[in-house]
């Protein structure tokens, strides 16, 4: 949607004159386990050329390659990630929130929750999302969610939950 026209408007084409792929950046900053050459590099290209092209390029630098059917299924895919993390974040926060007045420590929860083998993913609550994609990478989907006339409510919610959290986090302070 941005570069494709800004490169045709000097009158090349997509697919002859260049090839137009997308692979989003997959980080956790600080984590030595995961780094970006063990991540798996999903990317999707314009067309299918563009697709082989960026294949084999990451293929050269990274252990497993996810090819999707386009640029969009690419960003999505980020979208995704980063959507899935903000909303059980926000989950975490409010039931700090709800469990602090009834005496329940939620990090002792987290702890015996995560020691189920299935169905269960520890997430963490605190003052603020960290990073700089997962505060903002949901209210993109929002916009564009906009323009179809859908709304996000609960991307939207999970933004409120986790953006009241630094006022809950200083109130606390203040009380301590």
């Amino acid at each position: 949607e941005v570069m494709r026209p800004i490169l045709e408007e000097t009158g090349l084409v997509s697919g002859r004159d260049f090839f137009l792929a997308y692979s989003p950046e997959r980080e956790d900053p600080g984590n030595i386990t995961f780094t970006t050459s063990t991540i798996p590099k999903v990317v999707g290209g314009d067309d299918e050329g563009a697709r082989r092209l960026a294949v084999a390029l990451y293929e050269q630098v990274v252990p497993q390659v996810v090819p999707v059917s386009g640029t969009r299924t690419a960003e999505a895919t980020k979208l995704t990630e980063n959507i899935f993390r903000s909303v059980n974040i926000a989950l975490v926060n409010e039931l700090k929130i709800v469990f602090e007045p009834m005496g329940i420590d939620i990090w002792e929860v987290i702890e015996a929750a995560k020691t189920k083998p299935f169905g269960f993913m520890p997430f963490y609550p605190g003052p603020g999302l960290g990073g700089h994609c997962i505060p903002i990478d949901p209210f993109y989907l929002t916009w564009k969610a906009r323009e179809h006339q859908i709304s996000t409510r609960f991307i939207e919610l999970a933004g409120e939950v986790n953006t009241m959290m630094p006022r809950h986090v200083v109130d606390r302070l203040a009380l301590a």
